[in-house]
């Protein structure tokens, strides 16, 4: 019999995100990130992790300002037309915390090592560029086969924790994206745990049938959360979409004080009304 795997959001954290991880975050910039989970990561202050996304945005440069960050890898970390994340640029100017320069094909490849159990995995492509200069990790080498074809060899990327923010999932972990999946999918399913927080709790029945770009299936999910607007300030297609007026206004704010007024909160709810309630939903849906 499938059992429940419906938590709050503080328990789901709790249990399954420690110092030292080494978490995934899906999405992409401001598009579906799991908002909800990381200003809980930040309430419980759990520190020194290890952050992979493909391209990382505001929830990286949050977590970076309250200290839970000692490395990222990520093949961007930006605030894309609102400008740079300033949290983030600054811990690395001063050398606050780790880089690990990456591209989009480096973190698939690396999430596929963990997938197929094996060490490494070739790459071609960032032959000849600068990213050999500041990885110590990979190695250039000659194909065995006797092609003369030098390939790069990439280290696999082990997940402690995935995390990622969907549209709909059912009390047993299974999950329907809809839209673009970017690496939610491969991250969840190479984890040693994933957390789903999601817009809609639906029935099982429901995730078969509901048309969609991926399904992540239940044995891969550890805690699911129902938290509508989990996503804000990203996107949630096909719900709704980024908050430029809140993405604007965080970069004003001095992150202390920010922190203050949007995460320190003892409710969702209490977030979604000091980030402009009604208005600001009804000026995001799709």
């Amino acid at each position: 019999m499938n059992q429940s795997k419906l938590m709050s959001l503080e328990e789901a954290v709790s249990s399954n995100i420690k110092d030292g991880d080494l978490i995934g975050i899906g999405g992409l910039s401001f598009w579906r990130k799991p908002m909800s989970i990381i200003r809980e990561i930040i309430r419980q202050n759990i520190q020194d992790l290890t952050v992979c996304t493909f391209v990382g945005g505001i929830e990286v440069d949050m977590l970076v300002a309250a200290g839970c960050v000692s490395e990222v890898k990520a093949s961007f970390v930006g605030m894309e037309v609102f400008g740079m994340a300033p949290n983030y640029r600054k811990a690395i100017e001063s050398g606050k915390i780790k880089i690990s320069e990456e591209t989009e094909a480096t973190i698939a490849m690396g999430l596929k090592c963990a997938y197929l159990k094996i060490p490494f995995m070739p790459l071609r492509g960032i032959i000849d560029t600068d990213i050999p200069k500041v990885r110590n990790d990979i190695k250039e080498f000659e194909d065995p086969l006797g092609t003369d074809t030098s390939l790069m060899a990439l280290p696999k990327i082990e997940l402690d924790v995935a995390i990622s923010h969907v549209p709909y999932a059912d009390e047993y972990g299974n999950c329907n994206i809809p839209g673009a999946v970017w690496m939610d999918d491969d991250m969840t399913k190479t984890a040693k745990k994933s957390i789903i927080s999601c817009e809609k709790l639906v029935e099982t029945e429901d995730i078969i049938h509901l048309p969609g770009k991926a399904q992540l299936p239940m044995q891969t999910t550890n805690a699911v959360v129902k938290i509508p607007f989990g996503a804000h300030p990203t996107s949630c297609y096909p719900n709704y979409t980024f908050d430029a007026l809140h993405m604007q206004s965080y970069l004003n704010f001095e992150f202390n004080n920010y922190k203050q007024k949007f995460i320190d909160l003892e409710t969702h709810a209490q977030y979604l009304d000091y980030a402009g309630g009604a208005k600001t939903i009804l000026n995001i849906l799709l």
